[in-house]
């Protein structure tokens, strides 16, 4: 049986017999936990998005500043 993904009779309930529908693995969404992050790639994140939002006010005020001149 071909295991092309993009083959749509691939996973068809005729392409497959008894023994290999039982071994085909299944996912629990309820047991699957996502790695937690460290402390310190939070807190890497964190001041990113602080600079980036330092850097947005930045340019709103040079923004703002500018066109008061005009």
């Amino acid at each position: 049986m071909s295991r092309d993904p993009l083959n749509r009779d691939a996973f068809s309930a005729t392409a497959l017999d008894a023994d290999e529908f039982e071994n085909l693995d299944a996912v629990n969404d309820d047991a699957y936990a996502k790695p937690k992050a460290s402390k310190a790639d939070t807190l890497r994140a964190r001041r990113q998005v602080e600079a980036w939002l330092e850097e947005r006010s930045l340019k709103r005020a040079i923004e703002d500043d500018w066109e008061e001149e005009e």
